[in-house]
């Protein structure tokens, strides 16, 4: 096992934790371009296709609910390992499948595999970072991960125009292959030493009780609202903007990536910007910041849902930009607040993202009325929730403050 971290960290394990958490928008986005050749090939229809992205996006929640807690007990590195080699064989069984059935089953195998990486490595952060450190270091993981759903696309499409759909799934191997030895290699151990004894640790199931802890944890479900939230309004979008620009607005289907590409770039800038503004403001200062400025763009978007083209993709890129920066900032606060049950909490902020992501896309098809109003409307009410989860979470975090300057002075 590689010798644990004794000073800094090396300078090499923002990047590697960022490819971890790029796991799962990889492994989504890169066999899109290919589902109607593999319908084609598999005698499926287009619904049974999609089914493949349900089963996984329920096997990313159910494996990062798994690991997260069992992390804290267990260790990150053993965990991880496990996930990855799952995640590698999972993707080459996917290269051998001849019906729907069996690619539904591996791909959520192969999404529990994916979620150990995504919830390890904001967990290994935690451990290894100062505080005062984690939200610079998640917002550049957050930049790192970004080149996933960037490039991912473009990488499926470019096989697929060489190769058949098998050799996706066998690109996927070979990332899961590479990046699990490098973490074999250099990632050592981070979880601190538990001071509690061998037979507490063996208590698989003392693991989970994290998560009621966390349900009681008024702040801590908060800031788990404010980033859920916000990360449901981008789900709005997702799945209402390829009605509302190719069909409502007639934009030809082959520049909507350019206009989905304006939200990619915004949120890089953003998270440039914010890596900054952390210099400047305090973290709940600065998440309040964004919030209330997300809240203002979703609440224009809605008035003005009527409105020309132009308005609406400059409302979007200017909300979009702030989901990343958002989900970094509360997700760092989150972690300062509950550093023990790092695994445990990242793994829940992050299932209830993408079931909060899934319910505002389920609204969107709901309220659908051929006009951009369904859309905006969501991606309003997600930020008002945001914002409101926010508050709460600042209400009681002033609390504590007060509290602790209140036994200081009666100390003294």
């Amino acid at each position: 096992m590689p010798s644990p971290f004794t000073n800094r960290p090396p300078r090499w394990l923002i990047p590697l934790l960022g490819s971890l958490v790029a796991f799962g928008p990889l492994s989504i986005d890169m066999y899109l371009p290919a589902l109607p050749a593999m319908g084609e090939q598999l005698q499926a229809t287009q619904g049974q296709m999609q089914h493949s992205l349900g089963a996984f996006f329920a096997g990313f929640c159910i494996g990062m609910l798994l690991y997260g807690p069992l992390s804290d007990r267990l260790g990150r590195r053993k965990l991880l390992l496990s996930g990855m080699l799952m995640f590698v064989g999972a993707s080459v069984l996917c290269t051998q499948v001849t019906d729907v059935q069996h690619l539904v089953v591996l791909r959520a195998l192969q999404a529990f595999g994916s979620g150990a990486a995504v919830v390890m490595a904001r967990a290994i952060a935690r451990d290894v970072y100062p505080a005062d450190a984690l939200p610079r270091v998640l917002s550049l993981m957050t930049l790192v991960t970004m080149v996933a759903p960037l490039l991912a696309p473009l990488l499926g499409g470019a096989l697929l125009t060489i190769f058949n759909w098998q050799a996706i799934f066998w690109l996927l191997t070979i990332v899961g292959c590479v990046s699990g030895i490098l973490v074999l290699l250099v990632l050592p151990e981070t979880l601190p030493q538990q001071g509690d004894g061998g037979e507490e640790k063996g208590k698989v199931l003392a693991a989970f009780h994290n998560y009621c802890l966390l349900a009681r944890d008024r702040q801590a479900m908060g800031i788990i609202g404010t980033l859920a939230f916000s990360f449901a309004g981008m789900f709005a979008f997702i799945s209402g903007s390829p009605f509302v620009y190719i069909s409502y607005f007639q934009v030809p289907a082959q520049y909507y990536g350019l206009l989905f590409g304006c939200n990619v770039v915004g949120m890089i800038l953003v998270l440039l910007l914010n890596v900054r503004m952390l210099k400047v403001y305090s973290l709940p200062r600065l998440l309040m910041i964004q919030s209330s400025a997300q809240l203002i763009f979703g609440a224009l978007l809605l008035g003005f849902h009527q409105a020309g083209l132009a308005v609406i993709v400059i409302l979007v890129v200017l909300f979009i930009s702030l989901v990343n920066a958002i989900g970094a900032n509360s997700l760092s606060l989150l972690l300062q607040q509950r550093g023990k049950q790092a695994g445990s909490a990242s793994a829940l902020a992050i299932s209830l993202q993408f079931g909060m992501g899934a319910l505002a896309s389920l609204a969107v098809s709901w309220l659908q009325d051929e006009t951009p109003f369904a859309m905006t409307l969501v991606m309003a009410v997600c930020a008002l929730l945001s914002w409101l989860s926010q508050r709460v979470a600042a209400v009681r975090l002033s609390s504590e403050i007060h509290r602790v300057s209140s036994g200081e002075k009666n100390n003294e």
